[in-house]
């Protein structure tokens, strides 16, 4: 690997191991062979499937239900239609992910996409059917043809619900709710369990597991405008780096093209399978401007679209575009997209005669902690699926309506590799401190991270803003001194973390690809940058995995 020069990270108080000071032989335990952490898709699989051969505690930041997965408008894709194939599903995904995806990692999970969405059915997923019986397959950004299954316009709530109720009824699978991510455990040999601050207790609590899954979603609190619920604020990302677990591709921050443009926090998705169907997007003089900007117009990839939006609206000095659905009817609309529908109203618009405000907002972190084919991170015993790891799927770009495929096969993937490693939880005497008093003005410290991360970290970057972004970022670490006692404590500092892994990297990536554009440097350069950015705590500057054929080294730095 090859280290870079830019993007130079200084943490300073949070540049530690732990946040917080404690002994574990003073701590209440718990102990399980398998310990996941998070309750969307990623994690409720990795759970179900695992409890068929190990003891299983699944720990939630909120309620099980309180998560991105629940979000999820729009469906998840598969190769499952008559006249669709796993190779076009692949070069899909590599077309859209602009020559960093790993490309064994895409073969492996389109792969499993069908025998993976049977396994949601079997889990009490329906899906839409057409009128012969067969799956409704959908449209979506990117997609060559239909490949998207959905349950009307909720399918995440759907699945969240379906596994929900799998996972509250199986007997071995032990449930924590309202209990946060503190910190990962370690020893020179790996990943030991978690530190966890559970609802009302004074005091954390020691999980000794035998193997511990991140599955903790995203990090969209970073910036002001986002699809992400208050909770998404990198926590299991935040927790692997200060392990020493690698984090690579935190650059790469996806925008949803169509949020609705109104006071709500966070934003309202408005699913790409809308313009599937056949809506279009106007301009201030109600012209559709995608059609000049890319062949596929409305359908085109998520950056595309959302820096096209970004330009029009700059042009037109509007903080929106508007999207037309009328020619659709209202009885379609109402019966195809009910959740949409809801929404609008409740803002005031009607889908069927009205145009419908949209801007794009933060959506998917593309970069998390660094896994291989079946999840394992750098850190032994410590495993990552769906949005808080970087698995290579997406390279620089997500495909639409992968991120839900990609947590359901992977944490497939990663109980496969756990049945066969068969790990059992050993006990360790650690003993933290933590120097310094109680930070203050930590309530004020994420609507800066916000304002910085919008401002200058958004869809369109530069040198100037990325380096003052990351010179804000340290200001902001060095307020967050001393121990963090509780969550409203440990939040900010998770999100300071990742905010400046996400400046930084952007800083050292000097082109523009996928979701990352820069303004200074606008062209793609593969010569230098067709490699992916991977990061160590300690490490000032990240170093380099290039993406070569179909294999890529997935190693510590």
């Amino acid at each position: 690997m090859t280290a870079q020069t830019r993007g130079m990270l200084d943490l300073g108080p949070l540049d530690r191991r732990y946040l917080l000071p404690f002994d574990t032989g003073e701590l209440s335990e718990r102990t399980c062979d398998v310990l996941v952490v998070g309750s969307g898709i990623a994690g409720l699989v990795a759970a179900l499937h695992a409890a068929a051969f190990a003891r299983v505690l699944l720990v939630t930041k909120a309620r099980l239900s309180q998560t991105n997965t629940w979000y999820a408008q729009g469906g998840i894709a598969g190769a499952v239609g008559e006249a669709d194939s796993v190779e076009l599903h692949v070069a899909d995904t590599l077309v859209v992910g602009q020559g960093l995806c790993e490309p064994d990692v895409v073969r492996a999970v389109v792969g499993e996409a069908p025998a993976a969405l049977a396994d949601l059915e079997s889990f009490g997923v329906a899906f839409d059917r057409a009128p012969d019986g067969s799956i409704a397959l959908a449209r979506e950004g990117g997609h060559s043809l239909p490949r998207v299954l959905h349950s009307g316009d909720a399918t995440g709530a759907q699945i969240q619900d379906a596994l929900t109720r799998a996972v509250r009824t199986h007997a071995g699978i032990e449930i924590a709710e309202e209990a946060f991510l503190a910190d990962l455990l370690t020893d020179e040999d790996g990943c030991l369990g978690a530190l966890v601050l559970e609802r009302d207790a004074r005091r954390p609590t020691v999980v000794w597991a035998g193997a511990t899954v991140l599955a903790t979603g995203g990090c969209g609190q970073a910036f002001r405008v986002t699809t992400n619920p208050a909770i998404a604020t990198g926590d299991g990302v935040a927790a692997a780096w200060r392990a020493g677990a690698v984090v690579a591709d935190m650059e790469f921050v996806q925008f949803h093209p169509t949020a609705l443009d109104s006071a709500s926090n966070p934003k309202f998705l408005i699913t790409e399978a809308l313009r599937g169907e056949g809506a279009y997007l106007l301009d201030c003089e109600e012209r559709r401007f995608m059609l000049d900007a890319h062949p596929l117009a409305e359908l085109a990839p998520r950056d595309v679209v959302s820096r096209e939006i970004e330009r029009v609206m700059a042009r037109c000095g509007r903080p929106n575009v508007w999207l037309d659905a009328r020619h659709l009817g209202e009885a379609f609309l109402k019966a195809r997209f009910p959740t949409i529908w809801r929404a609008c109203r409740d803002a005031g618009f009607d889908l069927a005669r009205d145009l419908i405000p949209v801007a794009p907002a933060a959506h998917y972190a593309i970069g998390g902690v660094l896994t291989d084919r079946d999840g394992r991170t750098t850190l032994a015993r410590l495993y990552a699926s769906g949005e808080a790891a970087a698995s290579g799927l997406h390279g620089a770009n997500r495909l639409a309506s992968n991120s839900l495929l990609e947590g359901l096969v992977f944490s497939r993937r990663i109980a496969r590799a756990l049945e066969r490693e068969q790990p059992r939880a050993r006990r360790a005497r650690i003993v933290a401190g933590v120097d310094g008093d109680a930070a203050c003005g930590t309530a004020l410290v994420r609507g800066r991270v916000q304002a910085l991360m919008s401002e200058h970290v958004g869809m369109t970057r530069c040198e100037e803003g990325l380096e003052g972004a990351c010179a804000g970022i340290e200001g902001l670490a060095a307020v967050l001194r001393g121990p963090a006692a509780d969550v409203a404590a440990i939040e900010p500092r998770n999100l300071v973390t990742v905010a400046a892994l996400i400046a930084c990297a952007a800083r050292a990536r000097e082109e523009s690809r996928g979701v990352h554009f820069r303004s200074d440097f606008p062209d793609r350069d593969d010569a230098r940058w067709r490699v992916r950015l991977a990061w160590r705590r300690g490490e000032e500057a990240p170093a380099a995995i290039p993406v070569v054929g179909g294999e890529s080294e997935v190693a510590a730095p």
